[in-house]
């Protein structure tokens, strides 16, 4: 005969998961969690975080201005180390100053990626060679530069865009505001497969295949909007890998940690990694030690390597793909760990056999 008593099932863990096999409790009644010094401490605290991401935004942004930029100057020897000479006096370490044999040297270098652009000296007049798809900032400065070389030489300095953007995106807004989607295309997957897939790993073959379309669809509709121009295959595998690498890592923070291990792995890709990332203008832009850390983090490897993918034609992303790789691959590392505690907490408990008296 039934007691008519029930009792509620275990709850599910931050990971998704319920524990098994063990000896169902009545639900505790809630416990109320004060922060140190009641709502003052709240206040404080929320005080605190709030001026550490008003910090990760303000502070690059303030202090931003052009640091050892790469560029090129093609030329006779003379002519180069007296440009190289008065671009030092005007702007001291703005620049950092690589020397080719000609134009067309200092052209290749520019559609590689090795420079942003540069200035052909020739016995008929210098011509400024551009890259605003590299960054639009940099191009700017070099057009100044041109106007001031015209004025000092008494005749117009022609400036020559190698690697343009899309006339719909003159500016490169497009590819700027890119990175908020791409955030979003990460931690959103991982929300929902955490609910609806079981398993560490099937969760984690759930997230990588959700990469893989969200960056074929969001590759799409970026030349739809025609602020992509290139290969559509070579765009597409760049944005899946950004977002892999990002839904790989907060996905093994997930089982790990819970959600307050994901929270933290979010807030750094969004509010620390996209101020640093640099798209807006260029990482050479930002101080020490933001440069850095950008650069390490997906939003700024990530940025760069569509950058290259959707105008450079892939050139320049080596280094971008190894840091995207590796935190692939933390990822995967986290994900194995946390499967690992996903199946201590499934094995059955012993359950003591009774006593006689």
């Amino acid at each position: 005969m039934s007691s008519g008593l029930t009792h509620d099932a275990p709850p599910a863990d931050a990971s998704g998961e319920r524990p098994r096999g063990r000896a169902t409790e009545p639900r505790a009644a809630a416990v109320e969690h004060v922060p140190p010094g009641g709502p003052l401490g709240a206040i404080v605290l929320l005080t605190l975080l709030i001026g550490v991401v008003l910090t990760a935004f303000a502070l690059p942004a303030v202090h931003s201005e052009p640091r050892a930029v790469p560029i090129g100057l093609a030329g006779p020897a003379p002519a180069i180390q007296q440009v190289a000479g008065g671009l030092s006096s005007k702007a001291p370490g703005a620049f950092e100053v690589q020397t080719f044999a000609d134009e067309t040297a200092l052209t290749q270098a520019i559609r590689d990626r090795d420079v942003y652009g540069g200035i052909a000296l020739a016995p008929a007049g210098a011509s400024v060679l551009t890259a605003p798809a590299a960054s639009p900032a940099v191009a700017q400065g070099l057009s100044a530069l041109a106007t001031q070389l015209g004025q000092q030489q008494g005749r117009a300095v022609p400036v020559k865009e190698v690697v343009s953007l899309p006339a719909q995106d003159s500016r490169g807004a497009g590819l700027a505001t890119a990175l908020l989607p791409l955030f979003i295309a990460a931690i959103a997957p991982v929300l929902v497969m955490n609910r609806i897939v079981r398993g560490a790993w099937g969760r984690l073959a759930a997230v990588l295949s959700a990469a893989v379309v969200l960056g074929a669809a969001l590759a799409g509709l970026l030349h739809w909007y025609d602020v992509f121009e290139g290969s559509w295959l070579l765009e597409a595998s760049a944005m899946a890998l950004v977002i892999a690498a990002m839904s790989a890592t907060l996905l093994g923070l997930l089982l790990v940690a819970g959600l307050p291990g994901m929270g933290l792995g979010a807030a750094l890709f969004l509010l620390v990694g996209n101020p640093l990332s640099g798209l807006a203008t260029a990482p050479e832009f930002l101080a020490e030690p933001w440069h850095t850390i950008g650069a390490w983090l997906p939003p700024g490897a990530g940025g760069q390597l569509l950058r290259s993918a959707a105008y450079f034609d892939g050139a320049g992303a080596g280094p971008h793909l190894v840091v995207l790789g590796a935190w692939l691959a933390l990822g995967l590392v986290l994900v194995a760990l946390g499967a690992g505690r996903l199946r201590a907490r499934s094995v059955p408990r012993a359950v003591p056999a009774a006593t006689t008296a």
